[in-house]
């Protein structure tokens, strides 16, 4: 089902992936789009550089459009972050809840449509979450080996977020304590 994964840097310092040789939200998204009948996974394309001293890089993540589907527009994201693995782990997690949201009630019928866990009060998100019946009959095993991966995902994207803000935080000090000299 995943697509052989690429990855490569070209002449202009772009770093190219689909980001499918890590389990992480490109995966997730990749087996979700492939349920819809997506036939090539997300393209990612992030380029690092430093701003004011401080490494940052730049990631726009883009799924084409539908292969038969015309009306499924394709959808591209763009993030700034501080370290390429992390931001495209947000571009994915973003154009997941964008899929989501322009397709409510197509990813319904699926473990994804669960996601994202959004706010309490949403009347749409709270009927999918009380009427699960639909998805424990064939797919309980599958709902919740997709519900656990996507928690162990974000346990790791979390991590991910954890180390790059402690090395934000010691460039910063490093700054303070030169300009204090």
């Amino acid at each position: 089902m995943a697509a052989p994964s690429n990855a490569f840097w070209d002449h202009e310092g772009h770093f190219h992936t689909n980001a499918l040789h890590w389990e992480g939200f490109p995966r997730l998204l990749w087996e979700s789009l492939s349920l819809f009948h997506y036939t090539e996974p997300p393209q990612y394309d992030g380029v690092e550089y430093h701003e004011e001293g401080v490494s940052r890089c730049r990631v726009k993540m883009t799924i084409l459009q539908h292969p038969f589907r015309s009306q499924w527009h394709p959808i591209e994201v763009e993030v700034v972050g501080y370290c390429l693995v992390d931001t495209i782990e947000t571009a994915a997690l973003e154009a997941i809840k964008l899929f989501c949201t322009q397709h409510p009630t197509e990813v319904a019928a699926y473990p994804i449509g669960l996601f994202p866990a959004i706010d309490s009060g949403n009347l749409e998100w709270n009927f999918r979450t009380e009427h699960l019946g639909h998805m424990l009959g064939d797919l309980a095993e599958e709902t919740v080996r997709s519900i656990t991966r996507f928690m162990d995902v974000q346990h790791h994207y979390q991590i991910l977020l954890l180390h790059s803000m402690g090395q934000l935080t010691s460039v910063a000090q490093s700054h303070y304590l030169m300009r204090t000299r």
